[in-house]
């Protein structure tokens, strides 16, 4: 299945992510994710369009708490690759307290890596100022996400 088959749609990026969304959880396990069963470019649509539900639902501290934080440098690139310059600068700001601005691809290791950060004010005020920033939405993810879909056509959803 190409993205082809969705660039016709009003939201094709939604579709797309829930077409993804169903690929990469099998049916009696929705909390391990299989990013390896979708193509690279349903993958940025798949990780950004997460990256905006999570950072929308409860900022840059759940995304980094979350298992999504797992793919932080990843999502930065894709940021970056689809020109979502404010949202790209807000993430590597959010990185910065991490050990060389690189925030573990492990979980549990991040969460250790945020510990250190418990009732720190002035972490918790950065990423505060941080979220809103995110939430004017001068990057309107969702159109960028949408307008990718339209513009890849021949890219394939599943690997």
């Amino acid at each position: 299945m190409k993205f082809e088959e969705l660039v016709n749609s009003s939201e094709p990026a939604l579709e797309l992510f829930g077409a993804c969304h169903d690929h990469v959880f099998d049916e009696d396990n929705d909390e391990e994710e299989y990013l390896d069963r979708i193509g690279k470019e349903a993958r940025l649509v798949y990780l950004l369009w997460c990256f905006d539900g999570e950072i929308h639902n409860g900022g840059f501290d759940q995304f980094f708490f979350n298992s999504l934080g797992n793919h932080s440098s990843e999502i930065l690139d894709y940021l970056k690759q689809i020109n979502a310059t404010k949202s790209a600068l807000l993430l590597t700001k959010a990185m910065e307290w991490f050990p060389q601005s690189n925030p573990s691809s492990d979980r549990e290791k991040r969460w250790v890596q945020l510990e250190k950060y418990e009732d720190n004010e002035s972490f918790e005020n950065s990423l505060n100022a941080l979220d809103a920033e995110f939430y004017k939405y001068e990057d309107n993810l969702a159109q960028l996400l949408h307008e990718y879909v339209k513009e890849n056509p021949k890219a394939e959803i599943y690997a």
